[in-house]
């Protein structure tokens, strides 16, 4: 399950980095979005950390999120496909944590679940200022 994270998140860093060129640098937009992008690459490295303390192998995959985001067309859509990943992040956490004792995994994951809610908001208000 964390490999599964860390595959998506690892597409969601690339799918951030990758519609930041779709934004004038240092704009509002192209900062909410580089800050998205620097918890998704945040996200990575504390998967990667997790996985090896319960003495796995982290994935070298990236998710294929990664394509179908950069298949859509234009901004909005983009950041609205872009969010419903962000959902099924925090979906498949919220499933996961049920089965989870307490302690250092389930810890981060209800950390990395609220970032996600956190920038699912962010992207939506963006979104709003975009279809203006």
């Amino acid at each position: 399950m964390l490999n599964v994270l860390l595959e998506a998140e690892r597409a969601g860093a690339k799918v951030l980095a990758a519609l930041l060129n779709d934004y004038p640098r240092d704009t509002a937009a192209w900062r909410q979005l580089t800050a998205v992008q620097r918890d998704e690459a945040k996200n990575c490295v504390i998967l990667m950390d997790l996985i090896k303390r319960v003495q796995g192998t982290p994935s070298a995959a990236t998710g294929d999120f990664l394509g179908k985001v950069l298949a859509v067309e234009g901004r909005v859509a983009r950041l609205q496909f872009l969010n419903q990943g962000q959902q099924w992040v925090a979906g498949k956490i919220n499933e996961s944590l049920p089965h989870l004792e307490q302690g250092f995994v389930r810890d981060a994951l209800i950390a990395m679940q609220e970032s996600h809610l956190l920038n699912i908001e962010a992207c939506d208000a963006l979104v709003e200022t975009l279809e203006r």
